[in-house]
């Protein structure tokens, strides 16, 4: 299957499913919708085993590594939450082009094109937050992660090797927001999925510090702080195998738009 037609159905299928229900109203009321828009970009490192047509290699760049390389990264992130009540949507998108150069003892060179979209339905477990916004809320989810990964490799002693793959991971988790004061909140956010179907075992974690005003007659907020994710993918054997064992880590900023 073609990026399209799994992605656009997901999407689809995600767009369908919010408009039927979706965390309370920031202004308390249950009936009211809400929509956030996310956009944001990840400074993501790269460690871990990649093989690609049985040539395998591990690179160890750091975020910052990978900011020196500037021609070599490339994104374009946004996230999307629809709510209504205690039930809720959400989509992420994430694109990236991603370079590490002379890995190993032998010199590789590695380019990672990546396509993520996470998409899920979440419910609204606990909610003290109080009228300043003081206060914990809790979020429970359940969704999936489709990759679209297309990486190649430069060995010095050989030709260039590529190879792609796609794949969809179920995902469970969870988001904490502590409402530290009525401008002030941390959010935490955490998930593990894969269980074979995809990957065989997936994982991501986000911390982020957050600052909100309104204004123009929506919530704004700036957001920064770390995001990694976690992915033990692997298909075919010999000559055609392809694995993708990695961590992806590094600082996150971002902007809530909230209405």
């Amino acid at each position: 299957m073609t990026r399209g037609q799994i992605v656009l159905p997901l999407l689809l299928g995600l767009a369908i499913t919010t408009a039927g229900g979706a965390a309370w109203a920031a202004d308390g009321d249950p009936a009211a919708w809400q929509v956030a828009v996310i956009p944001y970009l990840w400074a993501a490192g790269l460690s871990g085993d990649v093989t690609v047509r049985g040539v395998t290699v591990s690179p160890d760049a750091s975020f910052i590594d990978v900011l020196q390389a500037s021609n070599s990264i490339l994104g374009f992130q946004g996230h999307l939450e629809v709510t209504r009540g205690r039930l809720g949507g959400f989509a992420d998108l994430f694109y990236m082009k991603l370079g590490v150069d002379d890995i190993g003892p032998t010199k590789v060179d590695l380019t990672n094109r990546m396509w993520l979209v996470e998409f899920g339905l979440q419910y609204r477990v606990l909610d003290t937050m109080s009228a300043d916004r003081r206060g914990i809320a809790l979020d429970a989810y359940v969704g999936g992660r489709y990759t679209d990964l297309q990486l190649e490799l430069k060995p010095q002693v050989t030709g260039t090797v590529n190879q792609s793959a796609e794949w969809v991971d179920p995902i469970v988790g969870g988001q904490v927001n502590f409402g530290l004061t009525e401008r002030f909140f941390i959010v935490l956010r955490g998930d593990i999925g894969g269980f074979g179907v995809g990957s065989d075992f997936a994982w991501s974690a986000l911390g982020l510090l957050g600052y909100r005003w309104h204004g123009a007659g929506v919530e704004w907020a700036i957001l920064g702080g770390y995001k990694a994710l976690g992915q033990d993918y692997t298909s075919a054997s010999g000559a055609r195998r392809f694995q993708w064992d990695t961590t992806m880590h590094g600082p996150i900023v971002g902007l809530s738009i909230r209405f």
